[in-house]
């Protein structure tokens, strides 16, 4: 039993469960900041559906593992193929049971999610191994997907704010590429399309944190056109710029796990000023 959940914490990846969570509080604060007696269920589900696609991206990368991350469960023999497959299934069947008790749309999304997740990581799809598809559908996931779920719960998904979502989705499209430059050995083994490794590391830098800095001008230009009133969202212009350039920084240094931890930092902080900015603007 303590291998299992050993095995089980160490598959769902809790330190992603933060940032998930508050990617969907996002989504659901900016539509209404109350209290939906749904929104246990809601938020439980959006975790459970990341946490089974962790464990089945595990699950279908062991060669890739075995040189990468060989200490992962499956690699290490701590638990077996099989039991890993039954722990994304169990998951999978939760998220979906624990969706269908909020509302039609929300369902709907999360079946979305559940598709998105088993296509990147199963044969004959694997976006994973695609060049771009693998990038994109983690930003649709992290960026888009779960600031909708959030939203869904209270508000129809027409009413949702677009130039947010370009914003978000656009900055986890580009910092996705940072986890791309640490596993570049085992990718190349396992003939894994990726960024850096078609275009090269010094051009898949340049381009990453040329579209960053972009997107950390996108609050300020939203505020000089008046397609977002909220001060508060300017902070990200500044906090964005200078962790983009430190990421920047590390990368070209080959600190790849530095950057990594770069961009999820500016993950977290961008959905925390987000909410901080809408429980200011509904208290006033």
């Amino acid at each position: 039993m303590h291998r299992c959940i050993k095995a089980f914490i160490k598959m769902i990846k809790p330190e992603d469960q933060i940032g998930n969570a508050l990617a969907f509080l996002t989504g659901y604060i900016f539509a209404q900041f109350t209290m939906d007696e749904s929104l246990p269920y809601a938020l439980t589900s959006t975790c459970f559906v990341l946490m089974a696609a962790n464990a089945l991206n595990q699950c279908t990368d062991v060669d890739a593992d075995k040189v990468n991350k060989p200490d992962r469960p499956i690699p290490s023999g701590l638990i077996n193929l099989l039991e890993g497959y039954i722990m994304v299934t169990i998951l999978y069947a939760s998220s979906l049971a624990l969706a269908a008790l909020v509302n039609t749309t929300f369902f709907a999304l999360t079946c979305f999610a559940v598709s998105l997740g088993l296509m990147y990581s199963i044969r004959p799809f694997k976006l994973k191994d695609r060049l771009l598809l693998s990038n994109l559908s983690i930003a649709i996931g992290y960026g888009t997907l779960n600031f909708l779920l959030g939203w869904s719960v209270t508000r129809p998904l027409e009413y949702a704010p677009v130039h947010i979502l370009i914003m978000l989705t656009a900055f986890d499209l580009f910092a996705n590429i940072s986890k791309d430059y640490r596993d570049m050995k085992g990718d190349m083994i396992s003939n894994v399309r990726t960024i850096p490794i078609v275009i090269g590391r010094s051009k898949a830098a340049t381009l990453q944190f040329s579209a960053l800095y972009v997107v950390f001008t996108l609050p300020l230009i939203y505020f000089i056109t008046s397609v977002e009133s909220n001060p508060v969202l300017l902070l990200l212009t500044p906090i964005g710029l200078l962790i983009t350039y430190s990421a920047h920084k590390s990368v070209n240094m080959y600190r790849d796990i530095e950057c990594y931890k770069y961009m999820m930092l500016l993950y977290i902080l961008m959905r925390i000023i987000i909410i901080a900015a809408c429980m200011i603007r509904q208290s006033i």
